[in-house]
């Protein structure tokens, strides 16, 4: 674990937010796509075969993760393939969504899965969507109306008119 790790287990969750910001963990899942793509080899960089890597990468290290018993900055860099960056921010992410969870309240270790998980569906729809306008160009959206009481009262009435 690094010292600037290390150094952040001893804060609270409101100095960790306060340093981190709400964004914390999501940057640092960012930060794991975009080495991701960065470290693919040139000539095998696709879309389809990063997200693939980073899929792996992303399930060794939730596995990795689940079967933590106890929360202890040992465990949390167990299984830590050194000098990888996208396990590095990944972890990193995983480490910090538990550190921000407020201690009070009943705070779960378990909680922290679900929370990633989000975080890893959000940024692969928000990076299936980048990769799809910036290869294929923005995709038509559907035109949605919101129905409200009053449209539904002006429809009706439009329709006794007849």
């Amino acid at each position: 674990m690094s010292w600037e790790a290390h150094r952040l287990t001893s804060k609270s969750p409101a100095e960790v937010y306060t340093v981190l910001g709400p964004h914390g963990c999501d940057d640092l899942i960012r930060q794991a796509w975009a080495a991701c793509w960065r470290e693919h080899p040139e000539d095998t960089r696709t879309f389809k075969a990063v997200r693939q890597r980073f899929f792996e990468t992303f399930t060794r290290n939730l596995n990795i993760w689940r079967r933590i018993k106890k929360p202890t900055p040992e465990a949390f860099f167990a299984d830590f393939i050194p000098h990888d960056t996208v396990e590095g921010h990944l972890r990193q992410a995983m480490v910090l969504s538990w550190m921000m969870m407020p201690r009070a309240g009943g705070r779960e270790f378990k909680d922290t899965i679900p929370i990633i998980q989000r975080l890893y569906d959000r940024n692969i729809a928000a990076w299936e969507e980048d990769n799809q306008t910036f290869t294929k160009g923005p995709g038509k959206k559907k035109r949605t109306t919101k129905i409200t009481k009053a449209t539904k009262k002006a429809h009706k009435a439009k329709k006794t008119k007849r």
